[in-house]
């Protein structure tokens, strides 16, 4: 199975400089969120997805795949907005008494939902932009150079390292359990899963002290070494950033109070 850091240490935007990227994506996130039409973060949305497909040459299945996965929380979030967001006000579009109960949706409600999943779907596509084509060391390495977040990418980093130690774990006692016909049943997988919370919470532990006892044997002082990588800000890439930029201060000032409701 491809993770992440596979996927970013393959795109050829990995190359590309970091504070750049950064630049481009906390500007994408800002602006979306600050924005009180859904058009802005559509089209910021839309410029980190193409970007990310085309420029970062992301296999499309496995694009969709990932982003629809976390995209139905925000479509979920979006329609209980409709329904019960009614003291947005505005005409009603639609109605159902439910048992005396009255559900409503308002225009107010329903423009509410639809900037709710623009925010959202323009939050994915930026923080997806950002984690495929450049891998974790290197934007680890990179928030490290502000000191006020110098102990923070620490832990960072140890927890990240941490959640793969984690899953080896889970897989390695899953697939012994499975040989073992330990999920033949309804009964006999309550049993296994039983026995492998257990058994999981006490080897995490020992992994724990192992990893604990290799960073010591290797004059671990408190501070993890990183990686530096730097690449040039090419003139091709600052105009491409400039124009990008540009469109949406311009999508921003034209589309102030455009509503779909």
């Amino acid at each position: 199975m491809r993770t992440l850091d596979d996927i970013a240490l393959l795109s050829p935007l990995r190359y590309k400089n970091t504070t750049l990227k950064v630049v481009l994506v906390f500007t994408g996130l800002l602006a979306g969120l600050f924005s009180s039409s859904p058009i802005l973060p559509f089209f910021i949305a839309a410029c980190m997805i193409t970007a990310t497909l085309v420029l970062g040459r992301i296999p499309v299945g496995m694009y969709l795949k990932l982003f629809l996965s976390v995209a139905g929380f925000a479509v979920v979030s979006a329609f209980i907005l409709a329904f019960f967001a009614n003291g947005s006000g505005g005409d009603v579009l639609w109605s159902v008494d439910l048992f005396g109960w009255v559900i409503s949706i308002t225009t107010g409600s329903a423009n509410l939902a639809v900037l709710v999943f623009a925010r959202s779907v323009n939050g994915l596509a930026c923080l997806f932009f950002l984690s495929m084509t450049t891998p974790m060391l290197e934007l680890f390495s990179y928030f490290k150079r502000f000191s006020f977040l110098d102990i923070f990418m620490e832990l960072v980093m140890l927890i990240y390292r941490y959640i793969f130690v984690f899953l080896a774990v889970l897989l390695n006692i899953q697939s012994a359990q499975s040989m073992r016909f330990g999920y033949k049943d309804f009964r006999t997988s309550i049993h296994s899963i039983g026995l492998l919370v257990g058994s999981l919470f006490v080897q995490t532990l020992e992994q724990g002290d192992r990893l604990y006892l290799s960073m010591n044997a290797r004059c671990y002082d408190g501070k993890l070494p990183y990686y530096n990588a730097k690449y040039k800000i090419l003139f091709s890439d600052a105009l491409v950033s400039i124009l990008f930029i540009a469109s949406v201060a311009a999508v921003y000032i034209y589309t102030r109070g455009i509503q779909f409701f």
